[in-house]
């Protein structure tokens, strides 16, 4: 049987192995995380290697070109290393400050180190090309393969001697080999090598003096990574039936098999952790299955790491020291690979995770709905156009409603009473109010959002009965509550977090002058221009699988409305107003949602927001009836269509003059 591609270490497209991770430091609660960057779903991320703590994983991705970039995954995001296309990060120390790989120089492949923003080329045996494969939880080795113009030849490189060849003991003949792993202290190299019979047999050296593994199996042997503390190794072979299979070494037991996830079929180990307790890798899901699998192995269990949604294929290539944080790549939808981390028994797509609250599910679009909920019920008129009955001054109380089920699925209710006075052709109106709003979010969540908010309001009549200006400023403070849900491989999760918003709305408009048609008809064009600010604390989720950490956030959005309003004297108490409007939204999104999973900070996101509907149409109807010859009673109720503006929007209120 012919050796697996994942063997091919110079090709960019396909995995590079893992470092070997060290240092044993406390990682969080462990699921497969997708850290591919949102919105970039047609370009493929692959993870190589990662940090002793969990916190930094390293690899490549060809974002920017076809060829690749190196780079790396944090708590922030995706890094390009800067080191242009055909360039890859393949190891990491164990705190993440020197990051090792091959870079493209000439259009030949050269092994570099980077560390404090400095590259350094670490040279080659004469015939122009290199690769680092690994480096040392210290920071002091690092290891890989060079070209001398006839073969390939291991390498230890330390800043002190520079690189240097891993040479074979004088019984051992060899063509070609290659240096994949280090221990900690770098005392413990590991690699595999070609021989002058055609065998591919694993090698151990504590110095340059290249050793085969004893006791190998008769077919090929690939040591690929090494524990922290330098006794246990994994690696890939082929056994006498012609299966690879992944195995684990070790002076006491030799070369054993560690199995495969459907009990049969190809398996190979990529890495393992400091004490040699966790092994990862990639096995067949089946003895005749031709995709294959991420696993994790321990405690004499392999486990089925899986996909990310939609993929068929993983590979899992890194793990922390504890062995609870690992890094590696998946297919998705649509046939790209994406960089994963694993952390909790279960996959987990970036996208997906924020799915439910993003757009208008997100407590932004939320917190603006119901900032807005007063303009669109009771006060979508101005005050001068109710019926001041002969009197300077007025109080009210209002009660609105709004619902949506298209974009969302919201119900907003809101309260507020004022007071208004009347100087010459100038309203001057103040009122405060509270609202609150509930929304069903996707995979069972829920949200809610309720506070106060002042409204002042001055309508000023123009000379000569030519309109009414109106200036509108509602000013609120919110608290959002949210209980978000989100698919993992393992179920339906569940986290839970509160923040605090302001909103600040202005609205100006224009009501044109009324124009006589006919009898008790009059009709009056209006046009108007809003801005609602929101602004959201960073907040902390609790609870879940995936509880995260939101970013500070503030969003603007801004819309026109023009229309027109028809009155009708339908008696002497009662008057009924009907009126169209078409609203044009100029912000193109929602907000952009960004932090990271806070358990471990190794999945960062930054969710785009999601289109907003530019036009929507809304008509209504409104009822103004004396009640007595004082008092007014109001009743409207308006209907939209798909957008931002709620499906229905009801308000109701009473008014006394005095």
């Amino acid at each position: 049987m012919s050796l697996p591609t994942h063997h091919a270490f110079t090709h960019p497209t396909v995995t590079l192995f893992a470092a070997v991770l060290t240092l044993t430091t406390t990682a969080p609660a462990a699921g497969f995380i997708d850290i591919h960057p949102a919105g970039a779903a047609s370009y493929n991320s692959y993870a190589t290697g990662i940090s002793a703590g969990g916190l930094i994983a390293v690899g490549y991705s060809n974002l920017a070109d076809i060829l690749g970039t190196a780079c790396t995954f944090d708590g922030t995001g995706l890094h390009d290393l800067g080191l242009g296309v055909g360039s890859s990060a393949t190891g990491v120390s164990a705190n993440g400050s020197i990051i090792v790989g091959t870079q493209s120089v000439g259009g030949l492949d050269q092994a570099f180190k980077l560390s404090g923003g400095m590259i350094t080329l670490l040279g080659d045996f004469g015939g122009g090309t290199s690769n680092a494969l690994a480096i040392s939880g210290n920071g002091q080795v690092i290891v890989g393969h060079s070209f001398d113009g006839t073969a390939e030849v291991a390498f230890k490189w330390t800043s002190g001697a520079g690189m240097v060849a891993i040479t074979p003991a004088p019984t051992s003949l060899y063509q070609d080999a290659h240096a994949t792993g280090v221990s900690h202290d770098g005392g413990v190299i590991v690699g595999w090598m070609n021989n002058d019979y055609g065998q591919i047999r694993a090698f151990r050296t504590s110095g340059i003096s290249l050793e085969q593994l004893p006791g190998q199996p008769a077919q090929d042997t690939y040591a690929l990574a090494v524990s922290a503390n330098g006794k246990v190794i994994v690696g890939g072979a082929f056994d006498g039936a012609g299966y690879y299979y992944a195995f684990k070494y070790t002076d006491a037991l030799g070369f054993v098999s560690i199995g495969s996830i459907g009990g049969g079929g190809d398996a190979e180990a990529h890495a393992v952790n400091a004490d040699g307790s966790v092994i990862v890798g990639w096995s067949v899901t089946s003895p005749s299955a031709s995709q294959h699998h991420a696993f994790k192995y321990q405690d004499g269990v392999m486990t089925d790491l899986g996909t990310l949604t939609g993929g068929t294929t993983s590979n899992a290539t890194g793990v922390s020291a504890d062995g609870k944080v690992i890094v590696g790549t998946s297919t998705v939808t649509g046939g790209y690979t994406h960089a994963f981390v694993y952390a909790n028994d279960s996959m987990l797509d970036a996208n997906e995770w924020m799915r439910s609250i993003n757009g208008a599910n997100s407590v932004v679009s939320m917190a603006s709905s119901l900032a807005s909920q007063p303009m669109e019920g009771a006060h979508h008129r101005s005050l001068m156009s109710y019926d001041r009955m002969g009197k300077q001054s007025a109080a009210w109380a209002t009660g609105d409603f709004g619902m949506s089920t298209r974009q969302s699925d919201s119900h907003v209710t809101a309260g507020e009473v004022g007071a208004s006075t009347t100087c010459g052709n100038i309203i001057a109106g103040l009122a405060a109010g509270h609202g609150s709003l509930n929304q069903d979010l996707i995979y069972g969540g829920s949200a809610q959002v309720a506070g106060n908010y002042i409204l002042g309001e001055i309508d000023a009549r123009l000379p000569g009965q030519h309109g009414i200006l109106s200036a509108v400023v509602v000013v609120g403070s919110w608290q959002a509550n949210t209980y978000r849900g989100y698919a993992t491989g393992s179920g339906t999760q569940f986290s839970i977090g509160s923040t605090r918003l302001t909103s600040e709305c202005l609205r100006l408009r224009y009501d044109g002058p009324a124009l006589r048609r006919m009898n008790h008809w009059s009709v009056s064009p209006f046009v108007s221009w809003s801005v609602t600010r929101i602004k959201a604390d960073a907040f902390v989720e609790t609870g879940g699988s995936f509880p995260a950490y939101f970013d500070a956030l503030a969003h603007t959005s801004q819309e026109a409305r023009l229309g027109l309003t028809m009155k009708y004297l339908l008696g002497a108490d009662t008057t009924l107003h009907l009126a169209g409007e078409w609203i044009h939204r100029f912000d193109p999104t929602t907000a952009t949602l960004t932090g990271n999973d806070i358990l471990h900070g190794a999945l960062p996101f930054s969710a785009a927001g999601l289109p907003v509907t530019g036009d929507q149409a809304r008509l209504g109807v409104d009822v103004d009836h004396l009640l007595t010859a004082d008092t007014l009673l109001n009743f409207s109720v308006y209907a939209a269509g798909f957008g931002q503006s709620p499906n229905l929007s009801m308000a109701l209120s009473i008014r006394r003059a005095f």
